[in-house]
């Protein structure tokens, strides 16, 4: 998610779930087995079954949708209709919370981007863990190598390109501004 010097909220419309290198069980044999309960990069990729099941233990949203359809063919979950709209609510619901801290100064031509961490619970319940002001950008996968440029590019083209804006060969006019913020968040 992006914040821009107005306050402005961004949500990249593309993502990806991270996976575990372990099948999840509630039981004590594997209460020690981190690869079950931590879906980081940084601890998946020491297990030897890392990539086993997808590349780079991530899957895209498309993806993921195929696996609801396959797995649980009656429920009606939509990533798209009904997980995001979840995401979005809390991302919106956190920033709001936290609107005073963000730049109390209110200084020109910055932007953070923030990295959220979700989890979805057996009744498709979007859950928020943790928010990172340092979001990994590794491309530890086929999937990331397409997403993080992608995003980057949007994040420069919501910032730093609003400061320097492409200069148009004559009689093609100036870009056309392509943002659409998810809202915006005020302090009082």
């Amino acid at each position: 998610m992006l914040v821009d010097q107005d306050h402005e909220l961004y949500v990249f419309k593309e993502g990806y779930l991270r996976t575990s290198s372990s099948e999840f069980k509630v039981d004590l044999s594997n209460i020690d087995d981190q690869y079950v309960h931590l879906t980081n990069n940084a601890v998946q990729k020491y297990s030897e079954n890392y990539g086993t099941f997808e590349d780079g233990n991530q899957l895209g949203y498309k993806r993921f949708q195929e696996i609801i359809n396959d797995t649980h063919p009656d429920c009606g979950v939509s990533v798209y209709n009904d997980i995001i709209p979840q995401i979005k609510d809390l991302i919106v619901k956190s920033m709001y919370a936290v609107r005073k801290k963000l730049d109390p100064h209110r200084r020109k031509h910055t932007f953070e981007l923030f990295g959220y961490d979700f989890i979805l619970d057996e009744d498709f319940n979007v859950w928020l863990i943790e928010v990172n002001t340092n979001p990994c950008i590794e491309e530890s996968s086929e999937l990331l190598k397409v997403l993080l440029p992608r995003m980057i590019e949007d994040l420069l083209k919501i910032t730093i390109d609003r400061l320097f804006p492409r200069i148009h060969k004559k009689g093609r006019g100036p870009a056309r501004k392509s943002t659409n913020p998810l809202t915006t968040i005020s302090s009082p």
